[in-house]
């Protein structure tokens, strides 16, 4: 058994952020990458620009202009682990459009995420996270987002299976025409329970975004996040407008300070079809750690 927990403990140290690391010793209930691969096309510099559907995961306020729709999204998280993450996503319309007299609209999404990694001996971790997001628009200018997840893992390691839930607050608010600007904070509130008795809170994470876009032509963002009392990540990132409705380009840098600092170039690309109904997304993030290397990630939404 305990080889079992040294080898999984490789894992972990592979896959969870340098913070969590320190932090979660007991396992479980990790900063899993965020949905899909817009944003990370974008190098995560996304919160201010998640306006589609996986906005449930990055920003919830930003679900204020999206229509329904269902997605879903695979990434393989370490290059020659069996170490993978699957999320099935779906936004929802509460209110009609908003019409000439601004009235509020309310939109609500759900999100499933599936995390598993194989450990030794046909044994398996998983962790399986159900979100549920709120995003309530009371003028043009500005949204508020609310959040609530629920997590629990198994595992065939003593002191690994965990439940809990912790808690989002977001908002986002346009300053003009061009610029945007958004406030994300995850893990606002947070409880996770051990089977071996211990409890844990996640450390909060603080995003401040602000983005500029011209219109029809290309949208840029910059994103910051504090935690563990400090500047762990910065990121900056472009997309383009999708080409004659079909095809738009994604490219974007971050610069990560927790262990020492490094840059990670991410890349992506987008196609529409359907009358623009159905979407395919494509992003890669080529990271100098060897147990990261090239990590590509794809995720598909089909409006309904």
């Amino acid at each position: 058994m305990k080889t079992r927990a040294l080898i999984f403990a490789a894992i972990v140290s592979a896959v969870a952020p340098a913070g969590v690391r320190a932090e979660s010793s007991q396992g479980g209930a990790f900063l899993l990458p965020a949905y899909g691969a817009r944003g990370w096309g974008m190098a995560g510099a996304f919160v201010v620009r998640a306006d589609d559907e996986s906005a449930v995961d990055w920003n919830p306020a930003g679900m204020a202009t999206a229509p329904r729709t269902v997605g879903a999204s695979y990434l393989q998280l370490v290059e020659g682990v069996s170490a993978g993450q699957s999320q099935l996503v779906f936004t929802m319309p509460l209110s009609t459009a908003r019409d000439e007299l601004n009235s509020a609209r309310h939109v609500a999404g759900a999100m499933l995420t599936h995390f598993s990694a194989d450990i030794i001996g046909g044994e398996s971790y998983s962790e399986n996270h159900l979100r549920l997001a709120y995003a309530f628009t009371p003028e043009p200018l500005v949204s508020f987002g609310l959040a609530a997840s629920g997590f629990l893992s198994s595992s065939g390691v003593d002191g690994f299976d965990a439940w809990g839930t912790s808690f989002d607050v977001t908002g986002k608010l346009s300053l003009s025409r061009a610029w945007s600007t958004a406030v994300v904070v995850r893990d606002a509130f947070s409880r996770y329970s051990y089977d071996d008795g211990h409890d844990f809170k996640k450390e909060p994470n603080y995003i401040l975004g602000v983005a500029w876009q011209r219109e029809s032509h290309l949208a840029v963002e910059v994103d910051v996040t504090r935690s563990y009392g400090g500047w762990t990540r910065l990121a900056f990132g472009a997309e383009t407008h999708y080409f004659y409705s079909y095809v738009a380009l994604r490219g974007g840098l971050a610069w990560l300070t927790s262990d020492e600092l490094r840059a990670i170039p991410s890349f992506g690309v987008s196609v529409q079809a359907l009358s623009n109904r159905l979407a395919l997304h494509y992003g890669a993030s080529i990271d100098e750690e060897e147990a990261f290397g090239i990590t590509h990630r794809a995720s598909l939404a089909f409006r309904i």
